[in-house]
């Protein structure tokens, strides 16, 4: 569990190395985690909520973070039934190790999203959901995920994959749009 000005620190640490304090927070092993979320992820007295930190490697695929989110949270792709007044979203902090990758490219030059940003570009549709323009490469990002995972795409699943990632209101807002631009 850690403070946003931990992870902040953890970030920083990361980044520039161990001149930066080794970073606080309270380690869970996972069924401690999995209780505290379930119980509502609300914040304790120093402001802590769960954050899923996973280490990788230098030369880890990036995509590799889906693999090592599902040995923790196999269920993240459905609507969360924990959230309450005051939960926090689950967030996922993935930190490299060693030197950084170099070749990183841009969500549009990845060819699941080159494909995707072709659909919505032709008709403002992806995956037979109408797409609002500022929502493209979150959105796009849900439906790989969703593909990838053998889970039928549609307004509705996309909503309740995102909702435990974003605050409350955020996923309210998205899901409102995608259900307004149904067509």
């Amino acid at each position: 569990m850690m403070s946003d000005r931990e992870v902040e620190d953890l970030l920083a640490r990361a980044k520039e190395g161990p001149r930066f304090p080794e970073p606080s927070g309270i380690h869970l092993p996972p069924h401690e985690a999995l209780a505290h979320r379930d119980s509502g992820n609300v914040p304790d007295d120093a402001g802590r909520v769960l954050r899923l930190v996973l280490h990788m490697t230098p030369t880890d695929d990036p995509r590799a973070i889906h693999e090592k989110r599902l040995q923790f949270e196999p269920d993240f792709h459905s609507a969360p039934r924990w959230r309450r007044a005051g939960s926090r979203p689950v967030n996922v902090v993935p930190l490299g190790m060693g030197s950084r990758r170099t070749n990183q490219e841009a969500w549009w030059e990845d060819a699941d999203m080159a494909r995707l940003e072709a659909q919505w570009t032709k008709s403002g549709v992806v995956e037979g959901i109408k797409v609002p323009a500022e929502y493209r490469s979150f959105v796009y990002k849900t439906i790989v995920a969703l593909q990838r995972d053998g889970i039928d795409v549609s307004a509705l699943t996309v909503a309740d994959s995102v909702a435990r990632w974003l605050p409350e209101g955020e996923a309210a807002a998205l899901r409102a749009a995608l259900e307004d631009a149904k067509e």
